[in-house]
């Protein structure tokens, strides 16, 4: 007759459950933090090729930008950025650490927590941007946007053209100009690569709509 097998203890398989969502969960988060995440679409800056509501897939790992892609980014990376320096400096350190960082990112005012937008990159590093009567140039060239067909016009008086991108940024805007707040406002200005979550991959939501972005 074949031995029986000893009942688990409840204790055990509890910690075997718990053990398998705290490994799932982890796998999960890595996923999110360096391969893909999914993003919302807020607003109507990237209309029409995008609008209010889509759900996008977003690329991470290795992605570097690139002219005509469309990207995630933090808009509010460089003010956080300046905001962390002043209070290291005030504590005597060269830079806070990323622990400290996390700590007080849940004290952060509001206009320093992350803002997600939806862009196009018009220029990298190296590239001169203009806005001549109405068209975007580069390089002193005019640069075809099959997207829009409107006119691109100054924002900001504070940014001046021509533009040079500087190394390590990039120079966005929304295909809907009338309506998007991007590198020609001084608030956003040049994007650092920090500050790029990743590229816009595949619209999946409408499911009317879906499909590769571009």
């Amino acid at each position: 007759m074949a031995d029986k097998k000893a009942p688990r203890s409840i204790g055990r398989e509890i910690w075997e459950w718990v053990y398998t969502i705290a490994i799932a969960l982890i796998i999960a988060m890595l996923i999110k933090t360096f391969l893909f995440d999914v993003v919302k679409v807020d607003g109507s800056s990237m209309f029409p090729t995008l609008i209010d509501n889509d759900r996008l897939i977003v690329t991470k790992l290795g992605y570097t930008p690139k002219q005509g892609d469309i990207i995630i980014l933090d808009s509010t990376y460089k003010k956080r950025s300046d905001y962390y320096q002043k209070l290291a400096q005030s504590e005597g350190k060269e830079q806070l650490g990323f622990i400290e960082k996390l700590s007080k990112s849940f004290s952060l005012p509001e206009d320093l927590k992350k803002r997600y937008y939806v862009k196009r990159v018009i220029a990298t590093p190296g590239q001169t941007v203009d806005l001549i009567d109405g068209r975007v140039y580069i390089d002193g060239e005019p640069y075809d946007e099959p997207y829009y067909t409107g006119i691109t016009s100054p924002i900001d008086s504070a940014m001046q053209f021509p533009l040079t991108v500087e190394e390590n940024t990039v120079f966005v805007m929304g295909d809907n100009r009338p309506r998007s707040k991007d590198s020609r406002s001084s608030d956003l200005g040049l994007v650092p690569y920090k500050a790029v979550l990743g590229k816009s991959q595949i619209r999946i939501w409408p499911l009317s709509d879906i499909g590769f972005t571009r």
